[in-house]
């Protein structure tokens, strides 16, 4: 395909119909894949988008003059005031980043164990290691994500950093859209801020908030290596090993790309001399990442990823014994097809109007010219890479969330491919965009919602307790319940200094009052987190019972 050449409307809708094929297939054989009002809000935005197009003259359409402003205010506001109304992370994942940056804020790589079994259960959280060999407790993650947060854990509000890179990434994406060649490089900045992906991931303390910014940074910089400025290839290796120290396979992705792109240079003294900078750049990260495994494990090669998944699980078979349990929770364990399915059914979906990721990929075909490829093979690599994970990524937020990194190469793409489409086409398209596919952020938003409000009872119930008394996580037989609310409540971290402790409440009651006793919480009244059988719409939905088997 030529990258110049015009795409006709029949093409356009041709794409558009194949990129929609996965979300439908979704909905016949995988319901469950995509949210109730995905298919049918994305769908209409599709449908609207056509329509204009088909009737409406491209010389009506808003040329949006104020786009980079307006993208610059929503990519502060919204993550802003999401954040500022959010009752805690949807996730465990992103509790362990915020645990681990706690640490940091105070000097510390992990902090110790209890020594005592009952106590660490009483304070076990989901994600984070219990080494025994070491005797230390730390997040399982790589340090990356964590020590991004960590400025923002010391002013009292980690999310400052979050909506720090939500501007770096609408800064970041308008100049790479700039580099590519893109005229309308402000809008496709303002496509970004208004995106529902976007705008539910920037919501949250995933680790795409911090990889994202670096693959940005990653392209912004090979782009200028293609140019013979190639100083900027030591920018393109740290870029890619700051990604590997929060999501480490993905850094390698992003590594393999970019060496792609240099790679595809015509003069072979450039392609050397650009991959040596690029590896000088990348090592020093390399190096600090074995370096935090050997701190936190014992050993320079067994990542805290790694040796959580042998400890934790889940096994391939969990009756065998410990030393024979093979874990699942790591990379290369998962089934293919299947995962570039679901990879396929959110990205129809991710844009905010069906199909529109098939016109991103196009796109971003016939830019490689440009960048030799390397922005596609990323595009398409990150899927497929983690298509073989076991875990599929969380499902509440729109999109593919493991390839969430390339989601402002695919809208570069996609205003690549509208700037070569028909002028009435292109340019309707992307204002059906920009005025309707963020609509969907609504019913999303709503299903994290739910997330946060079931994780976070604990703690919005100990806020109704008086000073000094201890909330307990009840343990229920049940094993469906009891694994209930080990996924989704979390203990506090030094319960002795909390107005209200919370802890997990043990097998029996004896237990439980020896864990309490040895975390220095005797004499305090002891009350267990309890669903309210009488709540009306609109109340609380948990309350506190006094827990009175434990006197």
């Amino acid at each position: 395909m030529d990258s110049t050449a015009p795409l006709s409307p029949r093409f356009l809708l041709v794409a558009l119909l194949i990129g929609a094929l996965p979300a439908v297939g979704a909905a016949l054989v995988a319901p469950d894949l995509l949210q109730t009002w995905d298919l049918p809000i994305t769908a209409g935005v599709l449908i609207g988008a056509v329509l204009l197009a088909r009737r409406r003259n491209a010389n009506t359409v808003p040329e949006f003059p104020a786009a980079l402003g307006l993208a610059l205010l929503t990519a502060v506001m919204v993550p802003t005031a999401l954040h500022l109304t959010s009752p805690g992370p949807a996730t465990n994942d992103e509790r362990a980043y915020l645990y681990q940056a706690q640490l940091f804020a105070e000097g510390r790589l992990n902090e110790p164990l209890q020594g005592n079994e009952q106590v660490d259960f009483a304070l076990r959280r989901r994600q984070v290691h219990e080494d025994r060999d070491q005797g230390t407790r730390y997040a399982k993650y790589s340090p990356g994500v964590a020590g991004w947060l960590t400025p923002g854990v010391w002013l009292g509000w980690p999310a400052l950093m979050v909506v720090m890179a939500s501007v770096v990434n609408v800064l970041l994406t308008r100049s790479l859209a700039r580099s590519y060649g893109l005229a309308q490089h402000n809008v496709i900045a303002l496509l970004l801020a208004i995106s529902p992906f976007f705008l539910l991931v920037q919501s949250s303390f995933q680790s795409e908030v911090v990889t994202f910014p670096a693959a940005l940074l990653a392209w912004w910089a090979l782009l200028r290596v293609r140019d013979q400025e190639f100083r900027f290839a030591l920018l393109v290796g740290c870029a890619c090993g700051l990604i590997f120290l929060a999501r480490p396979l993905t850094g390698v992705v992003s590594a393999l790309a970019c060496g792609w792109g240099m790679l595809s240079m015509n003069c072979s003294m450039a392609r050397v001399r650009s991959l040596g900078l690029a590896i000088v750049g990348g090592l020093p990260l390399l190096g600090f990442s074995l370096l935090y495994h050997a701190a936190q494990t014992g050993d320079a090669l067994l990542t805290p990823y790694h040796a959580y998944a042998m400890a934790f699980g889940p096994w391939e078979d969990a009756s065998l014994s410990v030393a024979d349990r093979v874990p699942i929770d790591v990379y290369g364990n998962g089934d293919l097809l299947a995962g570039l399915g679901r990879q396929a059914a959110r990205w129809s979906v991710g844009l905010g109007m069906l199909g529109a990721a098939a016109l991103g990929f196009v796109g971003l075909f016939g830019l490689r010219r440009r960048d030799g490829g390397a922005a596609f093979l990323f595009a398409v690599g990150l899927p497929l890479a983690y298509s073989l994970h076991w875990y599929p990524g969380h499902w509440a937020y729109l999109g593919p969330l493991y390839g969430f990194e390339s989601l402002g190469l695919m809208l570069i793409g996609l205003g690549s491919a509208l700037g070569r489409a028909p002028s009435a086409w292109g340019k309707n398209l992307m204002l059906a965009l920009v005025a309707w596919g963020a609509i969907v952020i609504v019913p999303r938003y709503k299903v994290i919602q739910e997330q946060m409000e079931v994780r976070s009872a604990p703690e919005r119930v100990a806020v109704t307790m008086d000073e000094g008394t201890v909330l307990l996580l009840p343990w229920v037989a049940l094993p469906a319940m009891h694994e209930f609310g080990m996924k989704h409540w979390t203990p506090s971290r030094s319960p002795s200094a909390e107005r209200v402790a919370i802890v997990r409440e043990l097998s029996n009651p004896d237990y439980t009052r020896r864990a309490l006793a040895a975390l220095g919480l005797q004499g305090r009244a002891v009350y267990r987190l309890s669903p309210r059988t009488d709540a009306q719409e609109g109340e609380a939905d948990y309350e506190a019972l006094p827990a009175n088997d434990l006197e």
